[in-house]
């Protein structure tokens, strides 16, 4: 049965056995444990335990907007597929046609055979980076801290397919850095970043076609780096992306290895 829950004070064995297993860790649990241990305290999340025969056999991290009709798993610690069950019976009965993500690990076979039942629909492997300082190198671009004069061509400019528009980030400017790439009084790119956290994550990073390949994007990234000071900061790239690992690299990121993800997304 799941239930809601207000402390993991008898959940330490359980979490420490599947934190322990490199096939069922989360990935979220791997990049900061608060994403479990600090979730009672932030908004809108939901801790859930499943308990089958006395026993916990699943904790659940839930973000759950009704106004929005979303709910993304942010953490998901189990190695039984009747914990999955449980969980997915719970939200088809209380959150039907709301839009699910989830972070997984790619060695979680359990959790992607029953999103695949699920019609889930997956984006490639990603490799999780850490940039602790900036590059050394020294770029001569013109990178500039977001100002209202660039308003309209950051908003033209940026990705209109996703949940952090260019006005949403706007909005949050207590969470969000916007740096912008400038040659001869012209925008030609952007990088949206988080800056209110121990580890920052860069959001969306565009360069026009015609200026890429030039170091606006290592210069963007970098410039960030620099004004995140004693932050670290990471972020995910698909792992056949070589052209834009190398990028990153270059911008002072390194690459994890064992912390890779899959992203997956069902409607309810």
């Amino acid at each position: 049965m799941l239930e809601e829950i207000t402390s993991l004070d008898r959940c330490e064995a359980f979490i420490n056995e599947v934190c322990s297993d490199t096939n069922y860790v989360d990935p979220h649990y791997l990049y900061d444990s608060n994403n479990l241990y600090g979730a009672f305290k932030k908004k809108d999340q939901h801790v859930y335990a499943n308990i089958y025969n006395g026993n916990i056999d699943g904790i659940f991290v839930l973000l759950i907007l009704p106004t929005e009709k979303y709910i993304e798993m942010i953490i998901g610690l189990s190695k039984s597929e009747h914990a999955y069950n449980e969980l997915f019976k719970y939200l088809e009965k209380n959150y039907k046609g709301y839009r699910c993500d989830f972070v997984i690990n790619p060695k979680n076979i359990l959790l992607k055979d029953i999103l695949t039942s699920k019609n889930a629909i997956f984006e490639n492997e990603q490799q999780r980076m850490i940039a602790r300082q900036a590059s050394q190198k020294e770029y001569s671009l013109n990178i500039q801290l977001y100002s209202d004069k660039w308003k309209s061509s950051y908003v033209d400019m940026h990705v209109k397919e996703t949940y952090w528009t260019a006005e949403k980030v706007l909005s949050a400017q207590d969470r969000f850095r916007v740096f912008l790439a400038i040659h001869q009084e012209q925008l030609v790119g952007y990088l949206d970043v988080t800056y209110a956290y121990k580890q920052n994550e860069p959001y969306s990073l565009i360069v026009l076609p015609e200026y890429q390949n030039l170091g606006y994007e290592q210069a963007l990234l970098s410039k960030a780096i620099q004004m995140n000071g004693i932050n670290t900061m990471m972020t995910l790239v698909d792992v056949n992306a070589k052209e834009e690992i190398r990028i990153y690299e270059e911008a002072g990121f390194e690459r994890i290895i064992g912390q890779n993800s899959v992203f997956a997304t069902i409607t309810i």
